[in-house]
């Protein structure tokens, strides 16, 4: 049976590590962690275009989203499941792919900063991995990697499929580079899917304090790849074929 999500939509073409999940100028993380919209409207410091009622997501097309599902999106808030496993499963499979990805740079980062950086992937998102399967044995659930049966998760997972064969393909500073804009976006879906989880199960005090223990250093995760991602522009100027 198709898992019931909090809003089965997305508005416009959501593609992670892109301009579709981009900083809100001016303000900071607790303000707007995710801006859905159009890139070039983004970049200019515009505001999200409207969300429009039945463009898309689960069902056939033309179909009427979830109301609250569209209230979230219109927070900058990702949609999530409202079943408690398939949550979980979610941030388990978040947190197995960031371990991924940090290993991935601490082989092929050219950069000792972008090593580092993968190093902590690995070790923060570990750790919190293992708080997540201490909650969910508590709890009788044994968690799996999630099912992708919506559009929603469909799409999300071809995004995710082709910014790891991306990177992978990439060498040297051109990797350094594409790693770190993919773990702003990365960040500001983990941190958006969070935060929506905080709304959907307020009424569940354990998954409320795990996720309140997870958002800050995903925060910091998020922060410290802008500011790495800052540092690589005049790196790679440096380096470029005349450059000083």
């Amino acid at each position: 049976m198709m898992k019931r999500w909090m809003g089965g939509v997305v508005a416009g073409a959501l593609a992670l590590g892109g301009g579709a999940l981009a900083q809100q100028n001016g303000t900071d993380d607790t303000e707007s962690m995710v801006r859905m919209g159009r890139p070039e409207a983004i970049d200019q410091g515009q505001a999200p275009e409207p969300f429009e009622e039945g463009t898309g997501g689960a069902g056939s097309q033309g179909t009427p989203p979830d109301a609250r599902g569209v209230a979230l999106l219109r927070q900058g808030l990702l949609p999530i499941p409202t079943d408690e496993k398939a949550f979980l499963d979610e941030l388990h499979q978040g947190n197995q792919h960031e371990v991924e990805l940090g290993q991935l740079a601490q082989r092929k980062g050219s950069a000792q900063g972008v090593k580092d950086y993968g190093a902590r992937l690995v070790k923060d998102h570990r750790q919190a991995d293992q708080r997540l399967m201490t909650y969910a044995r508590k709890q009788n659930l044994t968690l799996a990697k999630p099912q992708a049966d919506t559009d929603f998760a469909r799409t999300m997972e071809r995004a995710e499929e082709a910014s790891l064969a991306k990177l992978q393909s990439l060498q040297g500073p051109a990797f350094d580079r594409a790693f770190l804009a993919a773990m702003v976006g990365d960040h500001d879906a983990d941190i958006a899917k969070v935060m929506a989880g905080q709304q959907q199960f307020s009424g569940n005090a354990g998954l409320q304090a795990l996720l309140g223990d997870t958002l800050p250093t995903l925060r910091e995760h998020r922060q410290q790849a802008y500011r790495l991602l800052g540092q690589e522009t005049p790196r790679q100027a440096r380096r470029a074929p005349g450059g000083r």
